[in-house]
């Protein structure tokens, strides 16, 4: 289990309290939990506000009685009793006594794969849910563990400047010192600036990973939710038009206005995360800011790209080496250059390094017979089955579905290399000895109709 050490900001609980408050409301349940795993219990972290639902935030029970959860926590696997007084394993479980007898609920991971607790929803009747609840929960567990990142990111951050101060403190107690500690502090407070800014580019990743992650269900899961609420709001609405025949009474019509405006919430998240998913097919083209041409030296441009993947690179303990001569110029697409590289360093932490082993990325350039460049970038990784080589830039391929992969990566590598670039790339590999991207890029890029405009400045 979890060694929790982090606390839970309030901002983010308050976001979480949103988010199952709604999931109550489209589930159509009493209860709507996230739960927190202690040493020797489990906590109830966050609890819908919602009739009928018997939890209470902050309320703890003793682990190994037999609840719902502890079998998601230990299975790390979906579960779902559509009636625990139907089913002899789970008759007797304490939810139970609580007349809390429906149960589908997933497992919490905090970054390091540690189980956190759960999200789930129970209802106090029978019930079957279908696929598109399911496929739901999957999305709402997904961005809390997104959070999850996001408040590790926070704390290292916190961290940093806790160490910064602790050392402006220790170096203005020496004097003799001061014009050696001012230098380190510059650069102490540069590398904080960075830090910063990764964190930033961190949360726009973690946004666009969560997008094409719901790209790869192709909108079931917003029109879904669209569907559910149009439903549920048809529903109240032929409701609503039998109690006038019957009388209204303002307490009902102030809860049919507080219906309709929940169910209007629900269309316009849902929608507007279809609008956005739709948005997303895009980026499989590509990208037209980076259509940009200039000349540039490509050792520096490449150093500047690592620098950029550095903390990235530095988490995930993987040695990388640069041996690109420092006299190669091209005038071509940096931009376009910079996301086919970040999508390779992407894609070599995610496939070729399982479980936390270490290795080592390599990349090199150098003059082809003609007036290219060969820019390979390779890794001493697990490396690619034969029956896979040949699938790897195909849209939505992956062999970690459901692990944060998407499948789209080298496939808008493929793209900005064969369209911005107006080159080729190949892959190789021989499995349990790494793979290597091998790019064919001519120095100097045409433009679309096959001429050259002049250069930038370098």
């Amino acid at each position: 289990m979890a060694k929790l050490s982090h606390e839970i900001p309030e901002n983010f609980l308050a976001k979480w309290q949103d988010t199952t408050n709604v999931m109550a409301d489209i589930f159509d349940v009493p209860a709507g939990l996230i739960m927190r795993v202690l040493p020797n219990q489990i906590e109830v972290l966050v609890s819908a506000h919602k009739e009928g639902n018997p939890y209470e935030a902050d309320e703890k029970a003793n682990l190994n009685t037999g609840l719902y959860c502890e079998t998601v926590m230990a299975s790390r696997a979906l579960l779902h009793v559509p009636n625990a007084l139907h089913d002899e394993h789970w008759k007797d479980n304490p939810d139970v006594a609580l007349n809390m007898v429906a149960y589908l609920g997933v497992p919490l991971l905090w970054p390091d794969d540690e189980v956190f607790g759960t999200i789930c929803v129970l209802d106090n009747k029978t019930r079957n849910f279908r696929e598109k609840y399911v496929d739901l929960l999957w999305e709402i567990k997904k961005s809390i563990e997104s959070d999850f990142k996001l408040i590790e990111q926070q704390d290292r951050l916190l961290a940093s400047n806790a160490e910064l101060l602790e050392a402006i403190a220790q170096q203005k107690s020496d004097a003799a010192k001061l014009q050696q500690s001012n230098e380190q502090l510059n650069l102490a407070l540069a590398t904080l600036t960075r830090m910063q800014a990764e964190l930033l580019r961190s949360e726009k990743n973690a946004a666009l990973g969560s997008l094409v992650a719901g790209v790869s269900h192709e909108l079931n899961t917003p029109i879904g939710n669209s569907l559910m609420a149009a439903s549920t709001l048809q529903f109240h609405v032929a409701e609503f038009a039998e109690q006038m025949e019957q009388g209204l009474t303002r307490g009902q019509m102030r809860e049919f206005i507080q219906t309709v405006q929940h169910g209007a919430d629900i269309l316009m998240r849902s929608l507007g995360q279809a609008a956005k998913l739709v948005g997303s097919f895009k980026q499989v083209a590509v990208d037209q800011a980076s259509m940009s041409r200039r000349s540039f030296n490509l050792a520096s441009t490449v150093d500047a790209i690592l620098a950029a993947l550095a903390p990235a690179i530095r988490d995930s303990g993987l040695r990388v080496h640069n041996t690109i001569a420092a006299d190669i110029v091209m005038d071509s697409c940096p931009g376009a250059l910079g996301h086919v590289l970040g999508n390779l360093f992407d894609n070599a932490l995610q496939h070729a390094f399982v479980d936390g082993a270490s290795g080592t990325i390599s990349i090199c350039a150098e003059p082809d017979a003609g007036q290219g460049v060969l820019l390979r970038v390779s890794d001493d990784g697990v490396g690619i089955p034969p029956a896979d080589l040949g699938r790897v830039f195909d849209p939505f391929f992956t062999t970690r579905l459901g692990h944060g992969s998407s499948g789209l990566g080298l496939h808008i590598a493929y793209n900005l290399v064969t369209t911005a670039l107006r080159g080729s790339i190949e892959v190789s590999s021989t499995p349990g000895q790494g793979a290597c991207f091998t790019l064919t890029l001519p120095r100097l890029t045409l433009a679309p109709g096959g001429n050259a405009p002049a250069a930038d400045a370098a």
